[in-house]
């Protein structure tokens, strides 16, 4: 998949529950980004929110859009919005493996 379309939610995934950027973030993004990634900031507070927190960690150059996280999704192909392209920082050992994994899975 080339010139992926990459969303990241903001809390606990982004940043913390304090608002700090979760380690290894920001050099994960970057590599995306030099890999040929649009990388979008979302969240369910809304499209300000997600906006701010980029802006505050001086981030907001790296995302090409910003918007509320999806509560519908309408799609004529529902099975390429899911699973396998949905990816948890908080279940991998780091932001880096992650990438890593995304990377070499599907992106060209």
């Amino acid at each position: 998949m080339k010139n992926a379309n990459v969303f990241v939610d903001v809390d606990l995934t982004l940043v913390d529950a304090q608002g700090r950027l979760i380690a290894g973030a920001q050099e994960a993004l970057i590599r995306m980004k030099e890999r040929g990634c649009h990388l979008f900031l979302w969240s369910t507070v809304g499209v300000e929110y997600a906006r701010k927190v980029a802006r505050a960690h001086g981030l907001e150059d790296m995302f090409e859009g910003f918007a509320s996280k999806p509560d519908i999704i309408i799609d004529d192909m529902p099975g390429t919005v899911l699973n396998p392209f949905v990816f948890n920082p908080n279940d991998e050992k780091s932001w880096d493996s992650m990438v890593d994994r995304l990377l070499k899975r599907h992106v060209d």
